[in-house]
Formats: structure tokens, C-alpha cells, sequence
């Protein structure tokens, strides 16, 4: 799983809300917890992986597209990066 801007922007929400300060000791007992949570959740993982593999069938399938000449939205790729 790779952390993208959002979910940078919620987590920097989330902690001024709760006025939680860079390298604190609640800060970091905080991503403990919800480190061990997130990888003892199956059905999250496997939705990760799931959006990760489709992800990239979607960017292979752009790239063959492009090379055949067919012409791919843009708003496409930019979704897949």
C-alpha cells in the first residue's frame, strides 16, 4: 500500500484536530495502534491488494492501448498516475 497526499492531508487533519504534535508520545503510541490494527485486518489487506493489482491492469492495458494508436482520456491517466 502505498500513502498517497490524501491520505497524508487526513492524517495531518486528524492530528490537528486532536492537537497531536510531530514525535509525541501519543502521537506514536497512536501509529502503533493503528499499525497493528491495519495489518491484522484480512478484509483490508485484501482489498489493498486487490486495488493495487487492478491498478495495474489498468496502466498495462493504457500502454497497449497507446501502442495500438488508440487514443486514451487523460483524466484516465492521471487517475492511475
Amino acid at each position: 500500500m502505498k500513502i498517497t497526499e490524501q491520505d497524508k492531508n487526513l492524517f495531518n487533519e486528524f492530528k490537528s484536530k486532536h492537537n497531536l504534535k510531530e514525535g509525541g508520545l501519543v502521537n506514536l503510541i497512536f501509529k502503533k495502534v493503528l499499525q497493528r490494527n491495519l495489518k491484522k485486518d484480512k478484509g483490508l489487506q485484501s482489498a489493498i491488494k486487490d486495488a493495487d493489482r487492478y491498478l495495474d491492469k489498468t496502466k498495462k492495458w493504457i500502454k497497449d492501448q497507446e501502442r495500438q494508436g488508440k487514443k486514451v482520456p487523460d483524466y484516465l491517466k492521471k487517475m492511475v498516475g
